[in-house]
């Protein structure tokens, strides 16, 4: 194991995730320089109406749902379906 090698991949990995997270972060400027609301959820697949994000679903994500919903489960939209999370 090469202690330099390893480093060196950490500091790569880091510069790509600062550059992601740069990119995604100016993406949804407007030309005045502020963060938009509405440039952030039409860039994610929703509609901005009434100063809510309303997010369109697709078939594979309603399936999904479906399915976790009837195997008792939660399901949260990116992380997928969660089990015997809190509750009574």
């Amino acid at each position: 194991m090469n202690p330099f090698l390893d480093a060196g991949r950490a500091h790569s990995a880091l510069l790509g995730a600062v550059f992601v997270t740069a990119v995604l972060l100016l993406s949804a400027c407007t030309g005045t320089g502020r963060f938009s609301a509405a440039a952030i959820c039409e860039r994610s697949g929703g509609d901005y109406v009434g100063h809510t994000c309303e997010h369109h679903w697709t078939p594979m994500e309603l399936a999904a749902q479906q399915w976790c919903e009837t195997h008792g489960g939660v399901y949260l939209q990116g992380n997928g379906c969660e089990f015997g999370e809190g509750g009574p």
